[in-house]
């Protein structure tokens, strides 16, 4: 049971870093900073997750979620997050990079309406528009 809680703290807490990670970066972005906020995110995702986003944006799309709930016990939420930073970043890319970072918020948003209870209108909107755009 403590290694459960133990367990469940850490993936929380890597939740909530994500979330911190995308204020910052808008917060970096909206200041014109978009460099200095992906410098950011690499660093914080190779410290937390022994990744970056380079490494994410070329695992292949077939294990790219279970790659993160097994190695890294990635939940609903860090997924959410994770997609959301991607979103913010691939606006700020070169096209190829930016439809690498779309293939891969499709994949998580797929395996969120597949693994959630709950439909979410926001999530349908924005593979629409990434769907759009691909």
């Amino acid at each position: 049971m403590e290694q459960e809680d133990y367990l469940m703290r850490q993936i929380n807490q890597l939740a909530r870093v994500l979330g911190e990670l995308l204020l910052d970066f808008i917060g970096s972005k909206n200041k014109g900073q978009v460099n200095i906020g992906i410098e950011t995110i690499n660093q914080v995702f190779k410290d937390e997750l022994d990744y970056d986003i380079d490494e994410l944006m070329n695992t292949s799309s077939d294990i790219f979620v279970n790659k993160l709930i097994t190695e890294k016990q990635f939940n609903n939420n860090c997924f959410e997050k994770l997609a959301e930073i991607f979103l913010q970043i691939a606006d700020s890319m070169e096209k190829n990079e930016r439809k690498m970072l779309y293939e891969k918020c499709i994949v998580i948003f797929e395996y969120l309406d597949m693994s959630s209870n709950v439909f979410s209108v926001e999530r349908q909107w924005k593979k629409e528009q990434i769907k759009k755009y691909l």
